[in-house]
């Protein structure tokens, strides 16, 4: 009986240090879905000058989708006036979106200047925040790497040193 319990102890330890990992991991596939959805935004404004409220539409991603975000997004579509739809799209999907304080708050400040100054300004603006996120999700992935190693060792080290205490 006592054996039993011990690998119940070393199993869950170790099922919590992956699971610790897949988090990371999705953190990361966010960051990268973000920054796909920032290109495709500034290429929209730039090359196409397309309306606020259509471009969004067009922009499919399975990561952002998962999360309500783009749902979120389009559903302001039919709205008579179109304001601050970003802000509250990432405020009813917030709870589903795996970024850090400082990831979120960059995606924040992205939408906030989409549609608000003329084309140039409006294209330096969304220019200056796409590359500042490609940073921090280079950031981000180099930290998941080292990351789910830690939380993987750290499970299993610690499901090992319960199965050593019980034993």
């Amino acid at each position: 009986m006592k054996w039993i319990g011990a690998v119940l102890c070393f199993l869950t330890s170790l099922s919590l240090g992956w699971m610790a990992g897949k988090n990371e991991r999705k953190r990361t596939e966010e960051c990268e879905a973000f920054l796909e959805l920032f290109v495709y935004i500034q290429n929209q404004v730039g090359y196409f000058l397309a309306p606020t409220k259509l471009m969004y539409k067009n922009f499919h991603h399975e990561v952002l989708k998962k999360t309500g975000f783009l749902d979120a997004l389009c559903a302001h579509e039919s709205d008579e006036v179109y304001f601050d739809a970003w802000e509250t799209a990432l405020k009813e999907s917030r709870g589903n979106l795996r970024l850090s304080e400082s990831q979120f708050e960059m995606v924040r400040s992205f939408g906030a200047c989409i549609g608000k100054s003329n084309e140039e300004l409006q294209l330096k603006h969304l220019e200056y925040h796409t590359k500042t996120f490609r940073a921090e999700t280079e950031k981000q992935k180099k930290q998941m790497q080292k990351n789910i190693k830690l939380y993987r060792t750290l499970g299993f080290s610690a499901g090992a040193a319960i199965l050593i205490l019980v034993i």
